[in-house]
């Protein structure tokens, strides 16, 4: 699997759970290009194998703001995947090197990626995303049409915007743990807590990343990436299974964004 294979190193990457990076593809299946999407759904456990992988590449690759960190290592996985595509890869070597662009687009969006080692408020959240996950509604971001079509010097701009706006999200999460008792108090934070609000920002900006990022390959590799309707100051919300959508009309629900 040439598109995720690079020098073994003990796994480091601990701050989310592995069944985060197979959430984030499930969710982005209305929102990426339905070919694509529909690859993505037959290589389930490539894509499990392909973020595994990426979960065990050193420690450098996932730090963000460095030169070589985590911006350069989301570039470099996407003109990997262009080169596979291009070179007609087996589709599921593609499908495992995109499991490994969803390990790092969920890196980009944790709030807790630069916790130290052990933090028990990292453990706790880490144990918490799952068990809200499933009564999180999928919401879409919206298409990044000029990153998409744009050149490959986007993917870090975009990457470097999200970062930032991530930095500040640990910090309701502890503080929420503190009013119930502390980090091993997490199983009573309820939906209407700033955690859930936090873990729901997560995974959702997570999958609207990814599916932007999948589209920027697909159409630098030659394929068709839709228009996905959307009005100003909306968000897009997918009712039902996650699953592809069919171009050009896909079946959306609308809801009002909110500041």
């Amino acid at each position: 699997m040439f598109c995720v294979l690079l020098p073994a190193v003990a796994a480091v990457c601990l701050a989310h759970p592995a069944e985060v990076d197979r959430e984030v593809g499930r969710r982005s299946l209305p929102w990426l290009p339905p070919d694509l999407a529909r690859q993505v759904s037959r290589h389930d456990r490539q894509f499990a194998a392909g973020a595994a992988a990426a979960a065990g590449w050193p420690l450098s690759f996932h730090v963000p703001g460095t030169r070589a960190g985590l911006e350069s290592s989301i570039r470099s996985q996407c003109e990997r995947l262009v080169a596979a595509i291009r070179a007609r890869a087996p589709f599921a070597e593609v499908v495992a090197g995109l499991g490994a662009l969803a390990h790092l687009t969920a890196d980009v969006e944790d709030p807790f990626l630069g916790a130290r080692p052990g933090d028990a408020y990292a453990r706790s959240y880490a144990s918490y995303v799952p068990a809200a996950t499933p009564r999180i509604p999928l919401v879409f971001y919206g298409q990044e049409s000029a990153v998409i079509a744009g050149p490959v010097d986007g993917i870090a701009t975009l990457v470097a915007g999200r970062r930032r706006e991530t930095d500040t999200m640990a910090g309701y999460v502890r503080e929420d743990l503190d009013r119930l008792g502390g980090p091993a108090s997490w199983g009573q934070l309820d939906d209407r807590s700033s955690s859930f609000g936090t873990a729901s920002l997560f995974l959702n900006h997570a999958a609207s990343d990814f599916a932007n990022l999948a589209s920027w390959v697909w159409i630098h590799a030659g394929g068709l990436v839709p228009e996905i309707p959307r009005q100003q100051d909306m968000i897009l919300v997918w009712k039902g299974e996650p699953q592809p959508r069919e171009a050009p009309r896909p079946t959306l629900g609308f809801r009002q964004a909110r500041p």
